[in-house]
């Protein structure tokens, strides 16, 4: 008991003890917690199944759901044909976007490429633009009037060339436009990874008579595994849960992954069943990451930086060195700046498919009153539509709450795991605070929707209110923003803070006159990244939302599902404007390079 209570004293007076433990016992609610409910409701009978389940009651234990999904006349279509599916697109669109991803980043750090100073700032737009907002434009460009219930696309209006239905929907195009979204990730981790490389290493190499493609095969490639295995948990997580690009172009060809499924028994009521989906899901999650910490763990040398001179011997280009500079800005340009364009003209149509200048029209956007048959409701452009203007601020609020938030606990939560290393209570942090990664974002939002819909204990109902979405976007930021923070204090030496005690300054003077402005990047990094990506994620709102607390990304669901696509790519044109006007106003407040803090 003595022991114990000595204990209690130390950690009592260790600051990043306290705020270690405070932080643990908030996250066991709000991240063990849901694991729990998961598990627990696949193994609870429901009220809307009682009547299916013989000699069962509301609440009590059954494999019935586990069954139905697994051993049933429903496994093929509701749980195995998805899954496969899941994982044919995932694996593909991660090879291709980590194939993009790792050549643009050894063009851009090994070799003299021109135009490659631009490249950083390009290759950031099409993470910027929501998937599916990518998804749309997608639709947008290669519809074709052949295709029943659709009007004819950009492409088809302006050449008269068709394309098949599986180029529009089904699993190619999901493929090509997650890989463009995400290959950012590989780039931004294998560039740096590449930059850092030691030069000697390439000297040796050469010396010894290898060519180029086998140094770049036998030794750059190798050493940066880590790098490059970090890229594909980042991209290859991604895809497991993704919901927007799969419901926009793979739901209106029946093509369902388990996000999408997921999403579907949710709606109709069947919640067992949609959290066996989910508990596959954050398993696959979970091995990829399992794997990769395996593969990483048996690779002992990883040394790229020495003491001696570490700049990158620039592969010379030659006579290619423009064109392969002014195709890859083509590229880029074709994947950041095209899909704005479309989606721009399309809200510029008065009808859809009619592309033609004498029928365009600002109404979409500063009109006062739709009226006729091709909508069942009267909408005002944009700029004057309540509806529309009450889900920017919610999105806009939602984000600088959600950004702020992550930033300051994250970089508390950096401060505990860097100044306890090694103890049991950094330990239990660090784990807590990467659990939300590893369950994808329509998994979070549906756990959420059912842990939160009644009162537990002194912590109210939050289904329908603002306050929910703020939680859930915390817990499901927090991975990154706690990373980011740990790097952020772990560059900021004990001795200062030692100092300070010793001139009897407080923890909170000590965190606000020092710790705080030394991390002063990390914590904009941190900020950016949570407000970025809050105000465009569709997967993590979408079946919390009320029309009182409506955020953009789940009105343009909604627009799109109704046929407004005017309205629809509108909102999402307004989306990407709001996230380049809050990083770039981010950027000059802050000095931060954020390319590379991505």
């Amino acid at each position: 008991m003595t022991r114990f209570v000595n204990r209690l004293g130390h950690i009592l007076r260790t600051p990043h003890l306290v705020i270690g433990v405070s932080l643990i016992v908030a996250l066991a609610y709000l991240v063990l917690m849901p694991f729990w409910e998961v598990i627990a409701t696949s193994f609870t009978a429901q009220r809307a199944d009682v009547r299916r389940i013989e000699g069962a009651e509301v609440g009590s234990f059954t494999l019935y759901y586990w069954e139905r999904m697994l051993a049933s006349p429903l496994t093929q279509r509701g749980f195995l044909q998805p899954l496969y599916n899941t994982l044919t697109i995932s694996f593909l669109y991660t090879f291709l976007a980590m194939a993009i991803g790792v050549g643009l980043a050894w063009l851009t750090a090994r070799t003299d490429m021109a135009f490659r100073r631009a490249i950083p700032d390009l290759i950031l737009v099409p993470y910027v633009i929501p998937s599916w907002g990518i998804a749309l434009a997608w639709i947008t460009l290669f519809r074709s009037d052949t295709m029943p219930g659709h009007p004819a696309g950009v492409l088809q209006a302006f050449t008269g060339i068709t394309v098949p239905t599986w180029v529009v929907f089904g699993p190619f195009p999901i493929i090509i436009v997650l890989a463009i979204n995400y290959f950012a990730f590989t780039y931004l981790l294998a560039a740096s990874a590449f930059a850092s490389l030691d030069a000697s290493l390439d000297d040796a190499a050469r010396l010894h008579g290898a060519s180029r493609w086998r140094i770049l095969r036998r030794i750059t490639l190798p050493i940066t595994i880590p790098a490059l295995g970090s890229a594909f948990i980042l991209t290859f997580s991604q895809g497991l849960g993704t919901f927007g690009v799969p419901a926009f172009l793979g739901m209106p060809d029946r093509y369902f992954v388990l996000a999408t499924s997921l999403f579907f028994n949710i709606n109709t009521g069947r919640m067992g069943d949609a959290f066996v989906l989910a508990l596959f899901i954050i398993g696959l999650a979970s091995v990829t990451i399992w794997i990769n910490t395996l593969v990483l763990g048996r690779r002992r040398q990883f040394t790229t930086i020495s003491g001696k001179d570490t700049r990158p011997a620039l592969t010379p280009l030659g006579r290619w060195r423009v064109p392969i500079g002014l195709m890859t800005i083509g590229f880029l340009l074709l994947v950041a700046v095209v899909p704005l364009i479309v989606l721009v003209m399309q809200t510029l149509t008065w009808r859809v498919g009619n592309f033609s200048p004498e029928h365009w029209t600002l109404h979409f956007w500063i009109g006062r009153e739709m009226l006729g048959a091709q909508f069942q409701d009267r909408l005002s452009g944009i700029f004057f539509n309540p509806e529309i203007m009450r889900a920017a601020w919610n999105s806009i609020k939602l984000g600088v709450i959600v950004g702020l938030v992550v930033a300051f606990v994250g970089q508390l939560a950096g401060y505990v795991v860097s100044r306890g290393r090694g103890g049991w209570i950094a330990r239990a942090l660090d784990q807590l605070t990467f659990l939300p990664f590893v369950i994808p974002s329509v998994v979070f939002g549906a756990i959420y929707l059912s842990m939160f819909a009644q009162p537990r204990g002194p912590i109210p109902a939050l289904y329908g209110t603002f306050a929910l979405l703020v939680v859930v976007s915390v817990v499901k930021r927090l991975p990154f923003a706690a990373r980011s923070g740990t790097s952020s204090m772990m560059q900021v030496s004990g001795e200062l803070e030692e100092a300070a005690v010793m001139h009897k300054a407080g923890f909170f003077r000590i965190m606000r006159r020092i710790l705080f402005p030394l991390t002063r990047n990390g914590i904009f990094v941190g900020f950016i990244f949570g407000f970025v990506n809050t105000v465009k994620d569709l997967a993590l709102v979408i079946l919390l939302v009320t029309p009182l607390t409506n955020v953009l990304p789940a009105l343009t669901y909604s627009y799109t599902e109704r046929g407004f696509r005017q309205y629809s790519d509108a909102v999402t044109v307004l989306i990407v404007a709001i996230v380049l006007i809050g990083t770039f106003l981010a950027r000059r407040i802050s000095r931060t390079d954020f390319s590379r803090g991505f």
